[in-house]
């Protein structure tokens, strides 16, 4: 089967969304993690930080950054199947 050029960008396009609402759910998944249960979290990364304030304020950010790249991938891959312009400006 032929896949013409705008067929290509549109599997593309999508691809590159699904990899964004990957992250997004991954950065969300350690943050979550990290906010949970900070003991275990320090028992395998404690050389990195020993302050348990600083791990969950740095847990808090990669929620909100998290949550805000799992939404915009979404949006992106939606866009993508569906055509909308609208949605892949976003």
């Amino acid at each position: 089967a032929k896949m013409g050029l705008f067929s290509f960008l549109k599997v593309m396009m999508f691809l590159f969304n699904l990899a964004i609402f990957l992250g997004g759910a991954a950065l969300l998944g350690v943050g979550i993690w990290v906010t949970v249960d900070a003991k275990s979290f320090l028992d395998i990364f404690g050389g990195l930080s020993s302050s348990v304030l600083q791990v969950l304020n740095v847990s808090y950010v990669l929620i909100v950054i998290g949550a805000i790249l799992l939404v915009l991938g979404f949006l992106g891959c939606y866009g993508a199947v569906r055509d909308s312009k609208c949605l892949l400006m976003m």
